[in-house]
Order: structure tokens, then sequence, then C-alpha cells
């Protein structure tokens, strides 16, 4: 009698199981397909730099037509007194050759001040962050 108790108790308990594995197998391919996307459909996580968490702003200067290469350097020797003239010859030399070139790294007070300055002078430029 006891053989018998302890067969039913054993398939009551495959029973269960039976059915939990079951139940998990179907939510879990349940699940999966509502997951799962368009096979058509490319995922790309492209890193955003948010402006508030950056603390490393450039003051980038672009190439006019309008200006001497003479005014340009005076221009950053005014705005960025720490500038050497041999540096200011640079800056303004890469602005020239490439369209674009980097007054300074700087924190975003920093350069929101530099970058008005040099508006004031009529130079084009711009700040970019994550530098």
């Amino acid at each position: 009698m006891g053989s018998t108790v302890e067969k039913d108790y054993r398939d009551r308990v495959f029973l269960i199981k039976g059915l939990v594995k079951t139940e998990v197998k179907d939510e879990y391919w349940l699940l999966r397909a509502s997951i799962e996307e368009d096979p058509y459909t490319v995922s790309y996580d492209m890193p955003e730099i948010s402006d508030v968490e950056s603390d490393r702003w450039a003051v980038v200067l672009f190439d006019d037509s309008y200006h001497s290469m003479d005014y340009v350097i005076w221009a950053l020797l005014k705005t960025l007194p720490q500038l050497s003239a041999a540096d200011a010859s640079l800056i303004m030399l890469e602005a020239h050759n490439t369209g674009r070139g980097v007054v300074t790294v700087c924190g975003l007070s920093e350069a929101e001040g530099y970058h008005a300055a040099l508006q004031v002078l009529q130079l084009r430029c711009d700040i970019q962050p994550g530098w």
C-alpha cells in the first residue's frame, strides 16, 4: 500500500512538474516573441552627448573670406590674452586650410564668453560639447 501512495505522489509531482515546464516554455516563447523586433529593422544605438554632463567644450573658429589673416590673429590675441602670437597664427592657419580651427577647450561658461567675444569681432565661430 505504501508503494501505491508513493507512486501516486510521484505521478502527481511529475504531472505538476510537466505542467510547470510546459507553462514556462510557452511563457518563454510568448515573451521572446513580444521582445523580438522586425527582422528588417536595424537597431543602432548612438551614444548621446548630454550638453549638461559634458565639462569640456571646444570653441571652433570657421574660415571666412571677409577677414584678413592679420585681423583674425589680432582678434584671437584680443579675445584670449593667454595665447601667444605663434599659437594664434596656428589656429588661424588651421581654420584657413581646413575650414575650421579649434581655438580652445574649456568649461561651458568660459566657452560661451569666448564665443560671444569672437562674435562681437564678427568672426564665425561655434561651441561644441564633448571635447
